[in-house]
């Protein structure tokens, strides 16, 4: 563990001068944050609200009025936007983990030293994932903080901030961006272009998007029992996906044929 710790540390090192990289993914949280509450703000001072969507609404939004509803919508579609940033920032961070030294010229070196597989993608992913999380955690509370701040009234604030939704940005999403990493690390592994990896990736936000359609369609209700049985089993995903790349990293292959 501590060679891992030693890897996540020189790879923090080295995202420090690729500041362009650094910025371009790390400032888009801010960024939808304040376009979220200041859309939520706009939308709660109008009359007219948002568009109702032609399905029937969810059992959750029953009772209130047009004004509510259209507040309350934009506020669930934002909320979903930080169940998928822990999966996109952290997959470009990654796609450059592999890739990016085998084009500097330093990876051949890495994986010459006396460091087992494990702990060198352990250390890798952990450096694309927890900056990530930290400012998604981060800019997650900035938002429900414009919420309780800007509803209309205590219904909108319940419907938009649910146990579910917190359970679900504080466990789910963790672990769904590690598997995203895993899968990331073996690919980039594999490709000679970062913006491979990231595109096959992509396939990860299937089901956070599924998730935000069945809510709005009322098929879905993510309550705390759905978060933490999503958590159970994407707990389970991730530690496979870890043991998986391990195995597959096949870093001899590297060091004598990827050129």
């Amino acid at each position: 563990m501590k060679k891992a710790l030693i890897v996540l540390e020189k790879e923090w090192l080295e995202l420090r001068l690729q500041r362009a990289l650094l910025w371009a993914t790390l400032i888009l949280p801010p960024l939808i944050t304040a376009l979220a509450v200041a859309t939520f703000f706009v939308v709660g001072k109008i009359s007219s609200g948002v568009s109702l969507p032609a399905t029937p609404l969810p059992p959750e939004f029953a009772g209130l009025s047009l004004l509510e509803i259209g507040q309350a919508i934009v506020g669930k579609q934002f909320s979903t936007l930080f169940l998928l940033l822990p999966i996109f920032i952290p997959s470009v961070l990654a796609s450059y983990a592999i890739v990016g030294e085998k084009r500097e010229r330093t990876l051949e070196p890495v994986l010459a030293t006396p460091i087992r597989t494990w702990e060198l993608l352990l250390g890798k992913m952990l450096a694309a994932l927890i900056p990530a999380l930290g400012i998604t955690i981060a800019s997650a509370a900035l938002f429900v903080a414009g919420v309780l701040a800007f509803a209309v009234t205590d219904r909108v604030r319940a419907v938009v901030v649910t146990p579910g939704w917190i359970l679900a940005v504080l466990v789910d999403t963790p672990l769904l961006g590690l598997i995203g990493v895993a899968l990331i690390v073996v690919l980039s592994s594999r490709v000679n272009d970062p913006r491979t990896a990231q595109q096959i990736s992509a396939v990860l936000i299937v089901p956070v998007l599924g998730l935000l359609f069945g809510q709005l369609a009322g098929v879905v209700v993510l309550g705390p029992p759905l978060a933490l049985g999503i958590g159970v089993i994407l707990a389970a995903i991730a530690a496979a996906s870890l043991w998986f790349a391990a195995r597959v990293f096949q870093r001899e292959v590297i060091l004598t044929r990827w050129r």
